[in-house]
């Protein structure tokens, strides 16, 4: 088939997503597959100095190659951003922000496309462009609470009246979103894991040799959505236990941790690295903030740290309750955090164990329940074409 993600993250940056590992693993059963990430636009010309902005042109512009196993990788540009197009879109119906497809795909050899997955709301009446066979909105986050934006609504809104599937990867983003049209098909499909990368392992890392034992490993962005008072209250309650950090650097997340002699700020670490971190820890940790875009949250991370055999010490949300996986250790309140790390290190479950239930949650059986989700689609439309 031809398959084309429209994602919020372009691939190559300091995070990895869901629609990565899908395309990727897409690719390797022998689909077409082009990523597509959110649009530039000539406005964001004047913010070059930053990072990803250079990184998301060097995509657009075609100057970094793809590997073998990984979807072509594009970065479009598009008339204005959705600072100013959503406002317009929401009045109008109209998306500025969409890009010109048609050369595009013809670079690709895909003169039609069987199956779009749009990941990113901003994509808006893409399949309109597109004129896939199968179209499927796949939410990560209750994107419309996350932002306040009622141009996101409006658009979630539409996708939604024009999809022929739902794909949600949490049970609050699915409900949330099924009221647009209650009988749209749908599917539950939790992020996975990268299994056989996390599972490896390797060499303990340098910055890691001198770090006193036992540690307890966070991994990730260091923003809003992060508990960093139930961090603080850990460092604080456990002088001994060396607590690694791993995420780029954060002005808030120094000022809450900084100058305790046990927390241990080491930066991004690239994706290849990870696992080496996770394996020269005993206990993996994801506290999570009152901020709205944790509702929905199905984060990668748990499978992940699970993977390299790891208990997990997380805030307790619906969605994570509702998942019953043993190696999870839940706390409600910041003050409770440091006795779960406590009882997770002193349970001292298998690795082994632990790794098992990780592996079934694994990309390549995510895709393929998700292609099956969409043949079924397909199957449907051309019933309902010959009628």
């Amino acid at each position: 088939m031809n398959i084309v993600f429209a994602s919020h993250t372009y691939m190559g940056g300091p995070f990895v997503v869901g629609s990565h590992h899908l395309a990727r693993e897409m690719k390797r059963l022998g689909h077409r597959v082009l990523h597509m990430s959110t649009p530039l636009s000539p406005m964001h010309l004047l913010k070059y100095k930053d990072r990803d902005i250079r990184e998301r042109i060097r995509i657009y512009r075609g100057e970094r190659e793809a590997g073998p196993e990984q979807a072509v990788n594009s970065v479009p540009m598009s008339l204005l951003p959705w600072e100013l197009a959503g406002p317009i879109y929401a009045r109008t119906g109209k998306n500025w922000t969409l890009p010109r497809m048609k050369r595009l795909l013809r670079s690709q050899q895909m003169e039609r496309v069987d199956l779009l997955l749009i990941d990113q709301p901003r994509f808006a009446g893409l399949d309109k462009v597109v004129k896939p066979a199968v179209t499927v909105y796949r939410p990560t986050d209750l994107y419309a609470q996350m932002t306040g934006d009622s141009s996101i609504a409006a658009a979630e809104a539409a996708i939604m009246a024009s999809a022929h599937g739902l794909v949600s990867t949490s049970e609050p983003v699915l409900g949330a979103l099924q009221p647009y049209n209650p009988a749209l098909p749908s599917l539950l499909l939790e992020n996975g894991v990268e299994f056989a990368h996390f599972a490896a392992g390797g060499e303990e890392p340098e910055d890691m040799r001198a770090i006193p034992g036992p540690r307890a490993v966070y991994v990730g962005a260091l923003d809003e959505r992060l508990d960093l008072d139930a961090l603080r209250r850990l460092a604080d309650a456990w002088p001994e236990l060396g607590l690694v950090i791993i995420g780029p650097p954060s002005e808030a997340a120094a000022a809450a941790l900084g100058g305790r002699p046990n927390v241990h700020l080491l930066g991004p670490k690239p994706y290849k690295d990870v696992p080496r971190y996770l394996h020269h820890a005993d206990v993996a940790l994801l506290p999570l903030s009152d901020h709205a875009a944790n509702r929905g949250r199905s984060p990668m991370k748990l499978y992940e740290y699970a993977a390299a055999g790891l208990p997990v010490v997380v805030t307790e949300t619906p969605e994570l309750l509702r998942r019953e996986e043993p190696f999870l250790y839940f706390y409600r309140q910041a003050g409770e955090f440091p006795a779960q790390v406590r009882a997770a290190i002193a349970a001292r479950h298998g690795r082994e164990r632990i790794r098992a239930m990780a592996e079934r949650h694994a990309w390549d059986a995510k895709a393929a329940a998700l292609l099956e989700f969409a043949a079924g689609l397909r199957r449907a439309v051309l019933t309902e074409g010959r009628k």
